[in-house]
């Protein structure tokens, strides 16, 4: 072999030695990036999470965290009937309430005090479960969506001052001020329909596709 062939040949070996053998290392000990095998499992992200937090880092951040749930009687009066719950995440609590009979004037509603033929409570999702049932035995079942923030105090004040208004069975009924609560929890809620001129059943089966249902 020619002497500058040769000469060639051996830099060459030595600069791919050097890339190969970490400093104070040798050639035997290593292995190049592309031979060593590294997992590739994905790491999956829940989309529903039924305790906030309980994943970490920028997954967590990005989960939806708060929830909200129409609770419906179908069976009342053949159009069905409608109350609201929503988590408050911050006191690791629920609120809910609805609007339990239509009257044409309903004295004494505050942001903390719903008026007279309606209620709200704040407590445990238990809790919150029976006094549906407390108020009225035909609430049967619920459908659920989760959102990525939620204020649990805007949604009751706006509720409990729906409740000062007069009732009408078309334009602001349990389920118009249901929604208005949702909306007022959170913007991620602000594409739902008002609910004026709806039945109840026929909101909660068509409108609210693709929420989870949960039986009481």
């Amino acid at each position: 072999m020619h002497h500058s062939t040769l000469h060639a040949a051996v830099v060459a070996s030595t600069a791919t030695l050097a890339l190969l053998v970490p400093a104070g290392g040798t050639a035997s000990a290593t292995q190049t990036e592309t031979s060593a095998p590294q997992s590739t499992k994905a790491v999956s992200t829940p989309h529903r999470i039924d305790r906030p937090g309980s994943i970490s880092g920028e997954a967590a951040s990005a989960a939806p965290r708060a929830r909200v749930c129409l609770v419906i009687d179908p069976s009342f009066a053949g159009v069905g009937h409608v109350g609201w719950m929503v988590q408050d995440t911050a006191r690791n609590r629920w609120v809910g309430g609805a609007t339990e009979d239509g009257r044409r004037a309903q004295p004494g509603a505050t942001p903390d005090r719903a008026a007279g033929g309606s209620w709200s409570a704040r407590g445990t999702y238990r809790a919150i479960i029976d006094t549906f049932k407390s108020k009225r035995g035909g609430y049967a079942k619920m459908r659920c969506r989760y959102s990525r923030h939620g204020d649990a105090n805007n949604a009751v004040k706006v509720f409990n001052l729906s409740t000062y208004r007069a009732y009408s069975l078309t334009t602001d009924n349990c389920l118009t001020r249901s929604v208005g609560a949702f909306k007022a929890y959170s913007t991620e809620f602000s594409h739902l329909p008002s609910g004026k001129y709806t039945r109840p059943n026929d909101y909660y089966d068509n409108d609210l596709r693709g929420w989870t249902t949960v039986r009481l």
